[in-house]
């Protein structure tokens, strides 16, 4: 059998079961795009290369497997920088592919020509260029393994254009050798590491799990949640971590952080151990890093060993895949400690009800008062996307009804833009599924050129686009730490109603409660993609808070007044 590089490639990724792919053409990536016209991929045509990588990201957090994403050389390449970018910091599998210039021009500063495995080294696993068309299977093969074994995280693949065109002989049988990689649960933990963390589990008075996306990549939430429950151990969680435990979980304490819950946070100052399970203990949660959880000792199991104690010192360190982990995880309790938990468990709850989140008012409109009355509508296998800002963190604090995966946020990153090329991406991955993105009206002109892919897609996505005509979140840090010297934040905006139209796409604009409630029940039964351009106030802030460079124990309630 003799095949074309650019069919063998487009067969070998059909081969590793990938469904979609979001991607833009360009001569340096012609020959596969001509392969592509017969090809049983979902080929999204995206409006921008980052909206392929976005759109990728967001579709392996739901799909469990990587996301694909293709764009050509140069300009298409560097465009994909930031969505791959941000699948490294949040941990995201993903096969990020790029046309090249042909070998004999590479280093030549040819036309479109970029070194995209230089400039992608340090943001992804790996990077490969393919020089012999004989490689290609193997190192398809690879970087399916490597994207996707032990810590999660993007690959990008360049090909040649020549390598494209070339012809390869196979055996007949040959697409018998290529296939996904079985995934390996990695486990090694020491048993007297193990033992270790049994002793502290069993005599700390005030213990405490962390939850982070580590939970949600491994596929761990059922373990989580059996263990919580037979152990009686209190849990909050990162805002990557949300759906891991259930929502309404008595042993839920929320997320911690800058805009954490209060009692979270305290609840961490307070510990004496802290078991923290796939997470990387970045600044937005820990707050002043020497003054993070002073009383507490440290478990922390994580499947990157490189984390151990990285930004905080590990007691125990736990080096293993947490679904593997946690099925491992001995009974701790004893009598004594049943009661000290209990007790604990009880103290925290009571510190749930003195910091709960402040109501919304409904007989105002604000973002909050918006998100609540969408929270309301919202079916229970509801797809959420945000972008970046005041909005994230007020969608995380009162969406709540989450379920694993379905709360698609950068976090590592913060990537403005992020919002709807990932409502995309989850769409695409939950066809089904009730998709929502909640938006600002900054992140929004981002990439709102991907609105055309939607409709070209027919996919139902329903966009909340909260106005308030600032940047929110940097004009937050403006007022409260730069005596308000609103410097470079003061948007002129759009129609945003208009626009929409302008693709095609339903929309409505509310500047009520009850236009907000009757808005967000015509974009539920509306069989299309609609947005609901809601106009609040410029100047809300968002608290609960952790000032930089304080600790968790100075967090912000909401001032008074």
């Amino acid at each position: 059998m003799k095949l074309r590089g650019a069919e063998y490639i487009v067969r070998i990724i059909e081969l590793l079961e990938a469904d979609y792919l979001f991607a833009y053409p360009g001569g340096a990536i012609l020959p596969i795009y001509d392969a592509l016209s017969s090809t049983t991929l979902n080929n999204v045509l995206v409006r921008h290369e980052q909206g392929a990588s976005i759109a990728a990201n967001a579709y392996a957090r739901l799909k469990g497997k990587p996301g694909f994403c293709l764009s050509t050389s140069g300009p298409g390449a560097t465009n994909m920088v930031t969505g791959i970018a941000d699948a490294y910091a949040d941990s995201v599998p993903m096969m990020a592919i790029t046309g090249q210039v042909a070998l004999s021009l590479i280093g030549s500063d040819a036309f479109q020509e970029t070194d995209i495995t230089g400039i992608c080294a340090p943001i992804t696993k790996k990077t490969y260029l393919i020089t012999d068309l004989k490689d290609a299977a193997s190192i398809f093969m690879d970087a399916y393994k490597v994207c996707t074994s032990d810590r999660p995280g993007p690959v990008l693949i360049d090909i040649p254009k020549d390598i494209q065109n070339a012809e390869i002989e196979l055996p007949d049988n040959w697409e018998e050798n290529v296939h996904p990689p079985i995934k390996e649960r990695l486990f090694s933990v020491h048993r007297e590491d193990l033992q270790a963390a049994k002793e502290l589990l069993i005599e700390a008075k005030y213990p405490l799990i962390i939850a982070g996306h580590g939970i949600l990549l491994a596929e761990a939430w059922q373990e989580l949640r059996d263990f919580v429950d037979r152990e009686n151990i209190p849990t909050i969680s990162t805002i990557l971590g949300i759906g891991a435990l259930e929502h309404d979980n008595e042993l839920y304490f929320s997320w911690l952080g800058m805009h954490g819950m209060k009692y979270a946070n305290d609840a961490v100052q307070k510990s004496d151990l802290i078991i923290a399970l796939g997470i990387r203990f970045d600044d937005r949660i820990t707050g002043k890093l020497d003054q993070f959880a002073p009383n507490a000792k440290v478990i922390h199991a994580d499947i990157d060993i490189s984390e151990n104690s990285k930004n905080v010192r590990t007691n125990v360190f736990l080096h293993a895949d947490l679904k593997r982990l946690l099925d491992e995880c001995p009974d701790t309790r004893t009598e004594k400690n049943k009661a000290t938990r209990e007790e604990w468990v009880s103290y925290l709850k009571e510190q749930r009800e003195k910091y709960p989140l402040k109501k919304a008012d409904m007989n105002k409109f604000t973002e909050v008062s918006a998100l609540c009355t969408l929270e309301e509508t919202l079916s229970e296998s509801a797809i959420i996307s945000t972008d970046v800002g005041q909005h994230q963190m007020w969608s995380a604090q009162y969406l709540t009804r989450m379920q694993p995966n379905h709360f698609v946020s950068s976090c590592g990153l913060g990537t403005m833009g992020f919002g709807l090329p990932a409502a995309m991406g989850a769409q695409a991955a939950k066809i089904d599924n009730e998709v929502w993105c909640i938006t600002g009206d900054g992140s929004f002109q981002m990439n709102f050129q991907e609105l055309m892919t939607i409709v070209q897609e027919k996919w139902p996505i329903k966009i909340l686009l909260l106005d308030n005509a600032y940047l929110g979140m940097v004009r937050q840090w403006q007022e409260q730490f730069y005596d308000k010297n609103y410097s470079g934040v003061d948007l002129k905006n759009p129609d945003f109603v208009m626009l929409a139209q302008s693709f095609g796409i339903k929309a409505v604009r509310v500047d009520t409660v009850e236009e907000m409630k009757a808005a967000t029940l015509e974009a539920k039964s509306y069989d299309g993609p609609y947005l609901i351009h809601a106009v609040v106030p410029k100047e809300e802030n968002v608290f609960p808070m952790v000032a930089p460079q304080t600790s968790l124990s100075e967090t912000i309630y909401y001032p008074e007044g």
